[in-house]
């Protein structure tokens, strides 16, 4: 990619507006100018902010509206750059976790953090122990340490 002024603003020596990332050394840095993560990032940001000052690549209509530039959904997702093979294959696509990320940058939103009913830590106080699964609590709760622990308590 070109540098231009738009560029220098995006990408300085200490932080990288499209990543989000302060770059506190020259190796860090490099790392992360080198970096797929960050190549990635800024191909979407391209495709959703494009140079010549056009309409993002990700429209699948054109800015009048004319149905004649419509592009046919089970064929191809112009938002993740991919094509199907069948209308099954698309379906499965636009219900994806990746598409309704980039669609949902494309739209501007924030990204909630994850907050699922899941628990990732079970704690057992009559042995002070901490355990990573449900499984694993309810092994510890038939071992014998845990038994034994119950009885004296």
């Amino acid at each position: 990619m070109k540098s231009s002024d738009i560029d220098q603003d995006l990408f300085t020596d200490s932080y990288c507006k499209v990543c989000s990332a302060q770059l506190i050394s020259e190796s860090q840095r490099v790392a992360h100018y080198e970096s797929r993560k960050h190549a990635s990032k800024v191909r979407l940001y391209y495709m959703l902010h494009p140079r010549d000052g056009g309409c993002p690549a990700k429209r699948l209509r054109s800015e009048n509206g004319n149905d004649a530039d419509m592009v046919d959904k089970n064929k191809c997702c112009t938002l993740c750059n991919m094509s199907f093979t069948s209308a099954v294959v698309a379906e499965s696509h636009y219900q994806g976790k990746i598409h309704a990320k980039r669609l949902k940058l494309l739209l501007g939103e924030k990204t909630p953090l994850k907050t699922t009913g899941l628990r990732r830590n079970y704690r057992c106080t009559i042995c002070s122990v901490s355990l990573n699964s449900i499984e694993q609590y309810h092994a510890h709760l038939k071992g014998s340490k845990h038994q034994t622990n119950l009885k004296n308590k």
